[in-house]
């Protein structure tokens, strides 16, 4: 008597990552190509992940970016990788008295896998950071359909003409230089919370 053995399941596809992760199928491959999740393609050129690598980065991302209520809060995320600056950031954002939630971000790597799964409504970032920088991040960004819902500026220490010289800016990106301007982000943030409380 033949006994059959049921194989397991090791892999799977963008879709159902997508699925497991709660996101787009679309971040899915924004992280695979960013180097964050690691893939590989099929002779027909699909894309199949580790199954235990998606449920390992799922409690990642779990612990990570868990809400604890911020539903009503505009998400703001910092992307950052001075920690002087970071503290900075915070001390002076979480001063403003606005409805807010605010998380930072140390890379355009870690900053990719925060916007994919916490959507934030503002993104407040640098472009010379280790891993990848703001330019590609942004570059990266630009392909996601939520890219157009956020609300999204550059504090930089280089001028326009060198960060078009490094590949330029999405258009419609405000670049700020360094002092960082925080009058200027606390208007933008402002009107992106009365926004949002406008749609509630």
């Amino acid at each position: 008597m033949y006994q059959t053995s049921k194989l397991k399941v090791t892999h799977c596809s963008s879709k159902q990552a997508a699925s497991l992760l709660e996101v787009t199928t679309r971040t899915i491959q924004l992280w695979s190509e960013s180097g964050i999740l690691k893939a590989w393609k099929t002779a027909g050129g699909h894309r199949r992940f580790n199954l235990e690598e998606i449920e390992a980065f799922k409690a990642q991302l779990k612990k990570n970016t868990n809400d604890s209520g911020d539903q009503r809060l505009t998400r703001v995320l910092v992307i950052e990788d001075e920690p002087d600056l970071i503290v900075l950031y915070k001390m002076t954002i979480e001063g403003w008295n606005l409805p807010i939630i605010l998380k930072t971000a140390t890379d355009g790597f870690e900053g990719l896998i925060q916007i994919g799964s916490w959507k934030p409504d503002v993104v407040i970032t640098d472009i010379q950071m280790p891993n990848i920088n703001g330019i590609h991040m942004l570059q990266a960004l630009s392909k996601l359909e939520s890219f157009n819902d956020m609300v999204i500026m550059v504090v930089s220490g280089l001028s326009k003409a060198e960060i078009d010289q490094k590949g330029g800016l999405p258009a419609g990106i405000p670049l700020f230089t360094k002092p960082i301007p925080f009058d200027e982000i606390e208007n933008i943030i402002n009107q992106q919370c009365e926004s949002i409380s406008a749609r509630l």
